[in-house]
């Protein structure tokens, strides 16, 4: 069964702004080295709320909550158990979210990203993730 991996709030105190990212992927690892990139990544921002969820059932049953959570950015691992990240996304959309969303794979083709842009992916990302630039397309389409 998914469950919710973890919630992390960063507290740093420099600016006063809040950024709610949540993070999907099947191995766990990876969240851990999300925390800690986006840690020095917002260095600047108050509060980074990161929500990490082990499959994509889970975090649609986040985003269905009766009181929809606010969530700046998705960025999903495309192949996981249960349901991808291409169906994620088009639940997603299906729900009338118009939430952003990385698709992050480590397969790098074109027919994914040629997918992922169909399905209205903001951005693909191939793995590993190069966390600045991450960053800067962070910064360029969201003014982080």
């Amino acid at each position: 069964m998914d469950r919710v991996r973890d919630v992390v709030t960063l507290n740093t105190g420099k600016n006063i702004a809040v950024i709610n990212i949540v993070v999907v992927d099947d191995e766990a690892d990876t969240h851990l080295l999300y925390k800690l990139k986006f840690k020095k990544l917002f260095a600047d921002i108050d509060e980074l709320h990161l929500t990490s969820f082990l499959g994509a059932d889970e975090c649609l049953n986040y985003l269905k909550k009766e009181e929809p959570p606010q969530v700046d950015l998705i960025l999903s691992d495309i192949n996981m158990p249960k349901m991808d990240g291409f169906e994620l996304l088009s639940q997603i959309r299906r729900l009338k979210k118009e939430i952003p969303v990385y698709i992050v794979s480590a397969y790098e083709s074109l027919e994914y990203r040629s997918k992922a842009e169909a399905l209205g992916a903001k951005r693909f990302i191939s793995k590993p993730v190069d966390f600045r630039a991450l960053g800067d397309m962070l910064k360029e389409d969201f003014n982080w």
